[in-house]
């Protein structure tokens, strides 16, 4: 066996990542929808003062009808939900949220310089290039609230009838955004029960007329549905350029948060509760986040969820970094995974303890195999930011 390492050093390094957590009761009561009996409304009502702009409006169908309270596909002939056609030059990507763009879109931003065109109603869908505009979505509505509130959860009422069933005319991809103040912009809610194996926060292939999205609680004044696809949309091509054309039809959309002017002090507890479970399952994302890069025997995004002021008796960051890219080049399969994953918030950030379990194939030649078991100790700070591990220490 070449450069075989002392046994309890590779150990005690391949135990720094782990394996998928089970959530803490707080992140259950929120998932499970506990707190839509606790006093959720709809905010986007325009009875409750919000307010809906689209990409294109249509007289015969107009956006005002998807805040009106009337959530049926009956009345499609009358007039009732929005309808837009879309026909243009089009790159579906794969845009899951601010600062991420698809291969193609960053490569003819240097045709033009001019992206959006300042319109934040567009930021991050529209692309103005010398040889033409090229869209990464169909279209867009956007809700505005009143005032800043705190919402969880949203119901989309796409077209479907007997006439117009929505596995043949319903919109089938789509993702929902909030605007976001520190990066003024718009930035992807994270979604709830998205199954696992899925990378994001978009649904796609839907075939519903009614798509519900449950998703960790955020602060906003806005909201924007994109709408990348639907289930009559084409594609073709013209010289060398990507076409698309397709309908979008949408009967209603409601965003369910709490109201600010309720004081009650159950409402109080309540919302504490939400910024306690918003702490708790961002501190989740990025364990989650964290163990998926060492499955993948991904150093970036391994990283990704390491602080860059990570400290563990005298190792710092950088040498993290060096030291599991050294176990990725010995071991060429790992298998990791948390239990009892429990996480305290504290006045200096948060704990997460946890049991694990893990194995490892080592790439011949290099390192005998190795399987591990015991309790991992994380620190986590959101000093940066974000939540980022400051510490791992095992038992």
């Amino acid at each position: 066996m070449k450069d075989a390492k002392p046994i309890y050093v590779i150990i005690l390094y391949l135990i720094f990542l782990a394996g998928c957590a089970k959530s803490s009761s707080l992140v259950d009561f929120v998932k499970e929808g506990g707190l839509e009996t606790s006093g959720l409304v709809n905010l986007a009502m325009a009875a409750n003062g919000a307010r809906v702009t689209v990409s294109n409006d249509n007289p015969d169908h107009p956006a005002e009808t998807l805040i009106n309270g009337i959530t049926s596909s009956e009345n499609w002939g009358q007039g009732e939900g929005w309808e837009t056609s879309y026909e243009g030059r089009f790159a579906r990507g794969g845009y899951l949220a601010y600062g991420v763009e698809d291969p193609y879109m960053a490569e003819e931003r240097g045709l033009n310089e001019s992206f959006d065109s300042g319109d934040d109603s567009w930021r991050g869908l529209r692309l103005e290039t010398s040889r033409g505009t090229v869209n990464s979505a169909l279209g867009w509505v956007i809700i505005d609230f009143p005032e800043e509130k705190t919402v969880n959860r949203a119901i989309i009422y796409t077209i479907d009838s007997e006439e117009y069933p929505a596995e043949k005319f319903g919109v089938s991809d789509l993702m929902l955004q909030y605007w976001s103040r520190p990066v003024n912009s718009w930035a992807v809610v994270e979604r709830f029960g998205k199954g696992k194996g899925q990378a994001g926060n978009a649904i796609h292939d839907n075939k519903s007329g009614v798509i519900t999205i449950r998703f960790q609680p955020v602060e906003t004044s806005r909201m924007r549905l994109v709408i990348r696809w639907t289930n009559d949309s084409k594609r073709y091509t013209r010289g060398y350029y990507t076409y698309s054309n397709g309908t979008i039809r949408l009967t209603e959309i409601e965003i369910y948060g709490y109201e600010r002017t309720q004081v009650s002090e159950e409402e109080v507890v309540a919302t504490t509760e939400i910024k306690d479970a918003n702490k708790i399952a961002e501190i989740q994302i990025a364990i989650d986040n964290y163990v998926d890069g060492y499955n993948r025997r991904n150093t970036d995004m391994l990283m990704s969820s390491i602080s860059p002021g990570y400290s563990r008796n005298g190792e710092t960051y950088s040498d993290l970094r060096k030291r599991m890219e050294s176990i990725f080049a010995d071991y060429q399969r790992v298998e990791l995974e948390l239990r009892n994953l429990g996480i305290k918030l504290t006045d200096k950030g948060a704990t997460a303890t946890s049991s694990y379990t893990s194995e490892y194939q080592a790439i011949e030649g290099k390192s005998d195999p190795i399987t591990a078991s015991g309790a991992l100790i994380f620190e986590l700070s959101e000093a940066t930011g974000n939540w980022k591990i400051t510490r791992i220490d095992s038992q």
